[in-house]
């Protein structure tokens, strides 16, 4: 069971949600700057953050279909669509960067879910992921989507990565202020989140870690039948409320990230 899209969708429209993708967006965008010549797509709710790689040239959202799917970007070309949760519409090694955001945690079958990620990666893409942290304030107060399935430790990520022939390059973390929408907290953010990394920097509600591709994998760990590239059923203008309606598709560099 997935977070419905309407949910998160609503959350990044609060003042809460909008402090979240603020202080989240500037690990992004340190790490991958503004996106230039880059083919890149987020999976699971990554739409506001993809927002900022303007110079990409090619970005789609891709909604697990559990889930249910928003039109995105609002103006223009719709680049938003509901996939399966293991195996997505798009050619072997066809993206230079994937971005899971609300993706991991709800996933049925993580393992096979970034073996999927590797198999749509180029030979140097790189992935982030943004995940709720196992030992932070925000996967144990059930008001935002960061409370939703599995939180994760650092060590199990890795462990995640290793598996799925990922080999993690830097790790950063964020959310170390309380998940409160009290205005008076929030504008004590940006103060708890410089505290935060400094004086209890094992407790951030999220972490965030970016990783490439190892390329020499078993045999049978990456399929290796080429897979048919297909049109994407892309969102109608507006908000699918499928997941509401029953849908449901079957089908270190060691440094910080900032």
């Amino acid at each position: 069971m997935r977070t419905d899209i309407l949910d998160l969708h609503e959350f990044y429209r609060t003042a809460l949600g909008e402090t979240v993708q603020n202080f989240i967006s500037a690990h992004l965008a340190q790490a991958w700057g503004d996106g230039a010549g880059l083919a890149m797509a987020g999976f699971g709710y990554a739409n506001p953050y993809l927002e900022l790689f303007p110079a990409a040239t090619r970005r789609l959202a891709l909604a697990p279909g559990a889930q249910g799917v928003i039109r995105w970007p609002a103006e223009g070309r719709n680049c938003a669509s509901l996939v399966g949760e293991l195996q997505w519409p798009l050619p072997d090694a066809s993206l230079d960067r994937i971005l899971i955001v609300h993706g991991l945690e709800e996933a049925p079958d993580a393992n096979r879910l970034m073996r999927e990620v590797w198999r749509v990666l180029a030979d140097d893409g790189r992935v982030i992921i943004v995940a709720s942290h196992r030992r932070g304030l925000w996967s144990m107060i059930d008001t935002t989507p960061f409370a939703a399935g599995r939180p994760y430790l650092k060590r199990q990520l890795n462990t995640l990565l290793e598996g799925a022939m990922f080999r993690a390059v830097a790790w950063s973390a964020a959310l170390y202020f309380p998940p409160f929408r009290a205005r008076l907290l929030l504008r004590a953010a940006k103060a708890w989140e410089r505290a935060g990394s400094r004086v209890w920097p094992g407790l951030s509600g999220a972490l965030l870690v970016e990783a490439t591709k190892e390329m020499m994998a078993p045999v049978g760990l990456v399929r290796s039948a080429r897979v048919r590239a297909i049109r994407p059923a892309l969102a109608a203008p507006g908000l699918n409320r499928a997941s509401r309606s029953g849908y449901r598709q079957g089908a270190e560099r060691k440094t910080s990230i900032s």
